[in-house]
C-alpha cells in the first residue's frame, strides 16, 4: 500500500485516502483478527485487576481509563513494531496503510470526545499531523472501540470508518471468521461493579 506524504507548507485540508469495506477486509485481514483477539485478551485483564481497587475508592473515569490501559498494553504486546503515541499522547496503530484509534462509542456509535479542531479534523478524514513531525499523510484513520449497554455491561466490540461526522462502515466480530490457531470468543458481556451491591456484599460478610 503506497502512502502519499505532503509537506508541511501544503493544504492542511488535504483529503485522506478513502477506505472502503471491502479494501480494509482484505488489506487487514489477518489484522483484524489479531486486533479482536487483543480486545478480549484486554477485558480479561481488565476483569482480573478492576476487583483489586474498591468502588468507593475509585476516581471519576477510573473504569474507563483501566480498560483503555489494558487496550494499549495489549495491542503493544500483539503488534510490537506498529504502535505509536502521537500528538496529544494519542495512541495509534499503524498497520497495512491505517491508522487505527482506539475509543470508546457512544449511544450512536461514534467516538465519545471532547469537540477540538483536531477531534473534529479526524472525523472528517482531513490530513492533520498526528505525529509530531512536518508532514500529512493520507492514510485513512479507523476506529476500534466498545459500547456499553443500559445495564453497564462492555459489548459490541467493532472497527469504524467515519467521514464527514458519519459512519460509513464497520466491522464487527460477527464479520470476520477465526482460524483454528486464533480463535475469538464469544460475546462476554462485562458488567461495571456497583457500589452499592459492593458496599452490601461486604456489610454481610463481617456480621
Amino acid at each position: 500500500m503506497i502512502t502519499k506524504v505532503l509537506k508541511k507548507s501544503e493544504n492542511p485540508s488535504y483529503k485522506r485516502r478513502l477506505a472502503s469495506l471491502e479494501g480494509c477486509q482484505i488489506d487487514l485481514k489477518n489484522e483484524l483478527l489479531l486486533i479482536f483477539s487483543a480486545f478480549y485478551g484486554a477485558l480479561k485483564n481488565y476483569e482480573r485487576e478492576i476487583v483489586q481497587t474498591p468502588p468507593e475508592s475509585r476516581a471519576r473515569g477510573f473504569e474507563a481509563s483501566l480498560l483503555n490501559s489494558k487496550m494499549i498494553q495489549s495491542i503493544q504486546e500483539h503488534f510490537p513494531e506498529n504502535w505509536k503515541f502521537g500528538k496529544y499522547k494519542r495512541f495509534t496503530l499503524r498497520i497495512n496503510g491505517y491508522i487505527i484509534l482506539f475509543k470508546k462509542f457512544n449511544q450512536k456509535g461514534l467516538p465519545m470526545n471532547i469537540k477540538t479542531k483536531s477531534v473534529t479534523a479526524i472525523s472528517q478524514q482531513l490530513s492533520i499531523p498526528l505525529f509530531d513531525d512536518s508532514t500529512y499523510v493520507a492514510e485513512p484513520i479507523l476506529f476500534f472501540g466498545y459500547s456499553k449497554d443500559k445495564f453497564g455491561n462492555i459489548v459490541n466490540p467493532k472497527l469504524v470508518y467515519i467521514d464527514e461526522d458519519q459512519i460509513k462502515w464497520e466491522i464487527s466480530r460477527d464479520n470476520i471468521s477465526a482460524t483454528k490457531t486464533l480463535s475469538i470468543p464469544k460475546e462476554e458481556k462485562v458488567a461495571m461493579p456497583k457500589l452499592r451491591d459492593e458496599i452490601v456484599k461486604k456489610n454481610v460478610s463481617n456480621k
